[in-house]
Order: structure tokens, then C-alpha cells, then sequence
């Protein structure tokens, strides 16, 4: 099961179902989550990862030696004995397309095909000499991932580095993370949350503080009634996470 919406992307264009509410979706105003006192209940949704769809990196230099652009796709095709009409050649076009799409103002962006190429990236934009850690939305107990209400058990917690990089995985013939950090300020959270079936979540929550290079037509801003300029908070789904360097972690 997928979950109803995601904010993937700070391209992504509104073609949401009108009885999706933000908060069903994990997407928020920050006031809101300075509002997230204990015992404050959210009707909300997360999803399990369908490990299928992510079957693991392949080494750095067999990934640099298979072809992976938008004109080479009958090739990719051919190489791996994929029918052009199928399914599965469906999402090999879908993710290099999402990977060829421009960055936005002030962004920087890698689809990694490896997990050496994944590191360098994030070395390259937190520094040479820092250490650093990836943080994500965890829930260790969930194995059926249902809309339901959820409350909040502990402050919220933000998270403070310099820098950070977003890494999403995305469908393909083996594992592909697009990667990105941008030079707008973000912040990020955890939460804990338990489900009403007992579900417990620590929920990794992005803060973008100026959303002023976004698409008017991003679903974040139908969802909230918003508009470019102001900030948009959204849950990371299990298998999405923040390269931070040596973290801070505070209640608010």
C-alpha cells in the first residue's frame, strides 16, 4: 500500500483527491508543528516500504557502465530484457524522467546510482572533514499501514545542522536515490507518535522555510490553502532521509 500523496518534489503539481487533507498526508504549516503539544491527536497516514521495488545498489562501477538517460531508454530496455509496452518499462521512463527534471532555483541535485556515488555527493555539500548521519522515519512495530489517529507522545524534537541533504529512493531495476539540498533555509523534526492500534512512529518531519521557487501548482499549497513564500512542513515516509552533520537535538 501506498499512501494517498507525497511530497516528493519541489516540482510536484496538484493532482490530489479533494477529500485529502493535509494532515492525512503528513503536510503541515509550521505553526502547526510548534503546536504539536503531548497528547495532541493526528488523523494521518504512513506507509510501509515495498522493499520489491528497491532491490539494492549496484557497485560503483557496474552502475557507471550501464546507460541511464531518456534517449538511451530502448538500450536500458534491450540490456535488461524489458518489453518496451510493460509495467516495468513504465517506471524505468518515469524515474530518468524525474531524474532529468532542472533543479529549482538555489537546488542541487544528484540521482545516485550507487551507493559510493550517493556518499560523495553528500561529502561534497556537508563538508570533507564532517561527520555525518542519515535520520528517517521509523516504526518498527507497524505491519499494516492504515489512515488512523495518532498521538503525540513526546515534544517534538528539532534537529539542528548547518547543512543537511534529502535523499528519496525511487522505482527502478535496481536502487536509485535522488538526492538534494538547495541554499533555503530548512528545519527538521522528529515526533513521537503512537498509533490508536499501538503503532509507535518517531516521524521525521522537513520544515522548508521559503518556498518562494516552488510551483504555485504544488499540491503542499492546495493542501494548505498557501502560496509560494510560505513554509511547508511534510512528513519523510519510511525509506526517505536527511544526510545531517553531528546533530543537536532540542524540544521546542
Amino acid at each position: 500500500m501506498q499512501s494517498p500523496s507525497r511530497i516528493d518534489h519541489h516540482n510536484l503539481e496538484n493532482d490530489r483527491d479533494d477529500d485529502i487533507g493535509s494532515e492525512d498526508v503528513g503536510v503541515f504549516t509550521i505553526d502547526d508543528v510548534h503546536a504539536f503539544n503531548v497528547g495532541r491527536k493526528l488523523s494521518t497516514f504512513f506507509s510501509i516500504r515495498n522493499n520489491s521495488l528497491y532491490p539494492g545498489f549496484l557497485l560503483k562501477e557496474l552502475a557507471d557502465s550501464i546507460s541511464f538517460s531518456s534517449s538511451e531508454i530502448p538500450k536500458i530496455l534491450k540490456f535488461f530484457s524489458i518489453p518496451a509496452a510493460s509495467q516495468k518499462a513504465k517506471v524505468v521512463k518515469d524515474t530518468i524522467r524525474k531524474c532529468e527534471l532542472e533543479p529549482v532555483k538555489g537546488e542541487t541535485k544528484i540521482c545516485a546510482t550507487s551507493l559510493e556515488s550517493m556518499l560523495e555527493f553528500v561529502r561534497n555539500a556537508l563538508g570533507p572533514d564532517v561527520d555525518f548521519e542519515l535520520i528517517s522515519t521509523s516504526h518498527p512495530t507497524m505491519t499494516t499501514p492504515i489512515l488512523q489517529s495518532y498521538t503525540i507522545t513526546e515534544p517534538p524534537r528539532e534537529i539542528k545542522s548547518p547543512k543537511k541533504v534529502a535523499c528519496h529512493p525511487l522505482p527502478y531495476l535496481y536502487t536509485i536515490y535522488m538526492c538534494h539540498y538547495d541554499t533555503y533555509e530548512t528545519k527538521i523534526f522528529k515526533v513521537a507518535l503512537v498509533g490508536d492500534n499501538g503503532d509507535k512512529v518517531d516521524a521525521l518531519i522537513v520544515c522548508h522555510i521559503d518556498t518562494s521557487a516552488w510551483s504555485p501548482k504544488h499540491v503542499a499549497f492546495s493542501l494548505l490553502g498557501t502560496k509560494p513564500g510560505i513554509p511547508v512542513c511534510h512528513t519523510f515516509t519510511e525509506g526517505h532521509g536527511v544526510w545531517i552533520q553531528a546533530s543537536t537535538i532540542a524540544a521546542i
